[in-house]
């Protein structure tokens, strides 16, 4: 369901701007739970299965109950001319109307009034509230030729962020859900870990990711199709989200239900080493500059996730094409996961960083130039190494370079970069640029800006790498 949430904010009547600081606002969400949830496995409090089925719980009661937001109400716009030979048939029109368009539509009157030879303007008379005109009419039969002028579209657009019940709402719920969202993927990339040590198979955490991904690709489409069988037309306005929320409680059960089925799970090794130590290993130039980049493709992440599919629907694409789309995503991610072991031992972590930010680049570009909508199955290729590969990295560099009893914690920080902060900033930003300036802007921006973090990316690490062999160099020498 998650792919498909911009396109119900969309549904729901919010605007671009609001989209953008929704999910925005939510990656910081996801910041606070990665820490928390990694802090309370290693710790032991809770056996990890029950925390995964906590959580999951939680995910599923705050996100279901989006579907009982209120839709905001299209402002209604009335026939652009409307005249009278009396003012007082005019006014009395136009409160018997009222009724048929529910609240005031936007807008004014723009009234010529003759009188006794006297022609006079009453400008800027809001529908709901003719006292002006009722004050000037005074009883007199007077003469009126009234033109309504609604409010510019355009105008309106731009105008900025408007605080709607509709907003405040589906933000308050999802902030919740996501909550349990961002901590039942820490508590299950823990599991995952701590089964894979344990596995009488040999076997590695990317080859395992790869049924998380078979699953998120066969929802995806089986949503889409349920939405573009039960939906009048392909336009955002005649969708039919029922059948998107009731697959998500379906299957949120269902995975509550497996949790039973685990082996039992020890938690991540609470072996302790010496401070000082444990924060040499974490605080180093590797560590801070995998950071970084796991920071920009959290920012790059964060316009994917939140205008992806709205950005098709622009196009013309169906709600069957978008979970097409992402049923793609997730075909070239898997072999990717499965082989992400080799190549991370191949190429070493940071040059597969590099890779991941320079798809982006290439995918963000394809967007910009995208004309039809069909044409996004080929560019998803792309989405093997800037999710597949990036994400299996940063799992195993996290658990990799962590002290003993902090592994859980540190997969949390590094989730909190990549999904609070960098998707966080990323989404934000994404939304005001989309809001001004367009879709096809922002895609450019985005990939310019992928381009140029990865050429920076490299230039750091090899400049850090002549630095650590000088170093290396001149403590040999003075041995």
């Amino acid at each position: 369901m998650i792919p498909y949430i911009p396109i119900y904010i969309q549904y729901l009547g919010l605007s671009a701007s609001q989209n953008g600081l929704i999910f925005g606002g939510l990656p910081f969400v996801a910041m606070l739970s990665k820490p928390i949830t990694g802090g309370l496995a290693d710790r032991g409090t809770f056996r990890p299965a029950t925390l995964s089925r906590i959580f999951v719980a939680i995910q599923i009661v705050f996100m279901f109950a989006i579907y009982f937001v209120p839709r905001l109400e299209a402002e209604k716009e009335l026939p652009p001319l409307m005249t009278s030979t009396s003012c007082q048939t005019m006014l009395r029109q136009t409160v018997d109307h009222l009724p048929r368009y529910g609240k005031p539509p936007a807008g004014n009157f723009s009234c010529n009034v003759t009188w006794t030879g006297i022609n006079a303007t009453v400008d800027h008379v809001h529908f709901h509230d003719f006292a002006q005109l009722r004050n000037f009419v005074n009883g007199r039969n007077i003469s009126c030729y009234c033109e309504y002028r609604p409010n510019d579209p355009d105008e309106a657009n731009q105008s900025g962020i408007h605080w709607t019940l509709q907003f405040w709402l589906t933000g308050l719920l999802l902030v919740f859900g996501w909550f349990g969202y961002g901590a039942a993927f820490t508590i299950n990339d823990t599991m995952a870990f701590a089964l894979v040590e344990t596995s009488p198979v040999p076997t590695t955490y990317g080859t395992n990711r790869v049924f998380g991904t078979i699953g998120w690709a066969l929802c995806a489409l089986l949503v889409g199709i349920l939405l573009n069988t039960f939906s009048e037309d392909t336009s955002v306005n005649d969708n039919s989200f029922t059948s998107m929320f009731l697959t998500f409680l379906i299957i949120g059960c269902c995975g509550i239900a497996s949790t039973f089925f685990l082996p039992p799970i020890r938690n991540v090794d609470t072996r302790h080493e010496d401070v000082s130590v444990a924060g040499h290993r974490i605080i180093s130039f590797d560590v801070l500059l995998f950071c970084g980049g796991t920071f920009i493709m959290g920012i790059c992440t964060g316009l994917l996730y939140g205008y992806f599919g709205w950005y098709l629907t622009e196009l013309g694409a169906s709600n069957l094409l978008v979970g097409l789309a992402i049923f793609s995503q997730c075909v070239f991610e898997v072999p990717m996961m499965a082989l992400s072991g080799w190549i991370i031992r191949e190429v070493g972590y940071h040059n597969c960083m590099v890779l991941s930010l320079v798809s982006f680049g290439v995918r963000f570009l394809g967007y910009y130039f995208l004309g039809n909508p069909w044409y996004v199955m080929l560019i998803e290729t792309t989405h093997s190494i800037g999710f597949g590969l990036f994400y299996a990295s940063m799992t195993s560099f996290a658990f990799e370079r962590a002290p003993p009893g902090g592994a859980a914690m540190l997969q949390g920080l590094f989730g909190a970069t990549y999904e609070g902060f960098g998707q966080g900033i990323g989404g934000v930003a994404a939304g005001f640029i989309y809001q001004y300036y367009g879709g096809r802007t922002t895609w450019l921006a985005y990939g310019v800006f992928a381009f140029a973090t990865a050429g920076c990316y490299a230039t750091t690490k090899l400049i850090g790498l002549r630095m650590h062999r000088s170093r290396t160099n001149t403590l040999v020498s003075q041995k």
